[in-house]
């Protein structure tokens, strides 16, 4: 005999040990369908991985200046920027990749952060 079964066999016998589950006429009647204002706002809603920028410059690496740079989302609070020519990396949070990127100038920007957390 299965555990479905079981309770079944319970609710059956009416000794009290499992109580019957009744669906409302409320909750028949509700339309199940979830409103289209409604939903949970992602941080970002990019690829996950990143070669150019919005204003399509292309990314270049402030190490060795070729243009393997690319930028990778692991998730909704972090971006990571790596060359796959020299093996630059640079972690930071997403609200500062997008305050770099919506900026005049991408790449010198990333120069600049990678300069400050001395990783040239």
């Amino acid at each position: 005999m299965t555990d479905k079964e079981k309770v079944r066999a319970r609710i059956a016998r009416g000794d009290g040990s499992v109580a019957p589950h009744h669906e409302s006429d409320d909750a028949k009647k509700a339309d199940p369908k979830p409103d289209p204002g409604e939903g949970k706002i992602e941080p970002h809603d990019r690829e996950s991985e990143v070669t150019s920028s919005i204003r399509e410059e292309t990314l270049t690496c402030p190490r060795c200046g070729k243009s393997t740079l690319r930028a990778e989302f692991p998730d909704h609070y972090e971006a990571w920027i790596k060359c796959s020519s020299c093996g630059f990396f640079m972690g930071m949070s997403n609200e500062e990749w997008h305050r770099m990127e919506n900026s005049s100038n991408l790449i010198k920007n990333i120069k600049k952060m990678a300069i400050d957390k001395k990783l040239l």
